[in-house]
């Protein structure tokens, strides 16, 4: 078994529902005490001050010695003391353990009688005094003969009241005891799933791949459980994804460096070779290095994507002038391949609040993607249009489209569904991964639907321009 630190949560929150254990228990045991001990006090006295008044009742009819020797005889027997006085102070009768008060504290009883309850009580704190002391007047006919007085030993409610504390503490020790090791083991158990959850982040932190945390119920506990199995599954996806964009990119770099020096090789050893074939050495490795460099500008644009270092400047775009711009650059080349071009502008003026360079730079990339796969003959399709509060933007080619599960990842950095051809064709697999960051950045979409060898759409939603000047005009109008 493991022994729990000082500083292990489990034992401070042990420690901490010990300590609100303890003063429950110690809290209920004082109340429970003072109920007791007042109770107690209180029925003793009731029954001293019953007895006095009964004995001055029996002498207010018969104040004379037989009577008063009879009285005293009766109560000889029992725990109480008593001492008869007449109307001058003077001591008419008393039990044989009156002599054995002291005379200054009976004197004072018997002079001044301050009656410390505004009753017939004259002694009744236990704690301090030896006896309770009651008493009550003995009339007859209404003329004051003299004074009863009764005296009990508080001894018994000292030992009522210490055998209560002893029983109360060793009550409270036994139930602390076990309270403790309750709450020690429940602690525990609600704790042992923290530190195994730090034992894990702890392997996380340091790469190594975690099995799941087992998660019972759901409270925070395992609320926590889960967020940290799918931090641990997100981690292991990414460091996945990390090495298997590493070696793309090694692979992607490798490609035309290797071409490029190939070809400067053969460059080198047939100095006396034609012009022509220098001139096509020479091509290939400017194709080549055109491919790298294109190659290393997507990869530091999507750098700034992910850092957040990529800024849009938002202003009122028309949707449909920056299409036509789009197709004024890429139209001819289109056409030349084979391929028919064609364009749907919106009914009414679109526009949309975007940054014109960048969303110019999506809509390229998708139309030069359509171009490379589409075949001669086949058929692009651009519409813009008004889709609630967005302009949307869809092209479509007839091309050979894109297999159903690879659909899903060509959002995907360095993704080709067809390296071979994509490569050929110059793609990086960087540029619609680009294309979702700066529609995003937008607060808009990209979608893409596609049927293997017919073709696929792309539908690109901007959110359209909100004139906040003619809103709060119109609004002012209608007030």
């Amino acid at each position: 078994m493991k022994i729990l630190r000082p500083d292990s949560i489990a034992v401070k929150l042990g420690a901490i529902f010990i300590l609100l254990f303890m003063v429950l228990i110690f809290a209920v045991q004082a109340v429970l005490y003072m109920l007791f001990i007042r109770f107690y006090t209180a029925d003793v006295l009731n029954e001293q001050i019953q007895r006095t008044q009964r004995y001055a009742e029996v002498l207010s009819d018969h104040f004379d010695p037989p009577t008063i020797q009879h009285l005293l005889l009766v109560e000889s027997g029992a725990d109480h003391l008593m001492l008869i006085l007449d109307q001058a102070g003077n001591s008419r009768g008393q039990s044989e353990g009156i002599s054995d008060l002291p005379p200054q504290e009976l004197q004072q009883i018997t002079e001044h009688g301050s009656l410390d309850h505004g009753g017939p009580v004259l002694k009744s704190n236990w704690k301090n005094d030896p006896f309770f002391v009651t008493e009550a007047s003995i009339v007859t006919k209404g003329q004051p003969l003299g004074r009863v007085l009764m005296f009990s030993t508080t001894d018994p409610i000292r030992s009522a009241a210490q055998t209560l504390k002893n029983t109360f503490f060793g009550v409270a020790f036994i139930v602390l005891f076990l309270g403790a090791a309750m709450i020690l083991l429940v602690t525990r158990r609600i704790v042992q799933p923290l530190l195994r959850m730090i034992k894990i982040t702890q392997q996380i932190s340091q790469g190594k791949h975690v099995t799941t945390i087992t998660a019972v119920g759901n409270d925070e506990i395992a609320q926590l459980s889960h967020a940290i199995n799918r931090m641990s599954q997100n981690i292991e996806f990414y460091k996945q994804q990390r090495k298997q964009f590493l070696a793309d990119i090694s692979h992607e770099l490798r490609t035309p460096i290797t071409y490029m020096k190939g070809y400067s090789e053969v460059l080198i050893h047939e100095l006396e070779g034609s012009k022509e074939s220098r001139k096509k050495y020479l091509r290939l490795i400017y194709d080549q290095s055109h491919q790298l460099q294109h190659l290393i500008e997507d990869l530091f644009e999507l750098a700034k994507l992910e850092e957040g270092t990529y800024s849009l400047d938002l202003s009122k775009t028309s949707l449909d002038k920056m299409m036509q711009n789009v197709l004024g650059m890429m139209a001819d080349s289109i056409e030349q391949s084979g391929i028919t071009l064609n364009y749907n502008p919106s009914l009414t003026p679109l526009f949309v609040q975007g940054d014109a360079k960048r969303l110019q730079q999506v809509v390229i990339n998708v139309l030069d993607n359509a171009h490379k796969y589409s075949s001669i003959g086949g058929s692009i399709t651009v519409s813009t249009l008004k889709e609630e509060t967005f302009g949307l933007l869809i092209i479509s080619d007839t091309g050979i489209g894109i297999p159903a599960e690879d659909l899903p990842h060509i959002w995907d950095r360095l993704y080709r569904v067809d390296r071979s051809r994509s490569r050929a064709t110059g793609g990086t697999g960087i540029g619609l991964s680009i294309c979702k960051e700066i529609v995003t950045l937008h607060q808009g979409s990209i979608q893409a639907e596609s049927t293997e060898g017919q073709g696929t759409t792309f539908s690109i939603r901007i959110p359209l321009f909100e004139d906040t000047t003619e809103k709060n005009q119109t609004d002012a109008d209608c007030k």
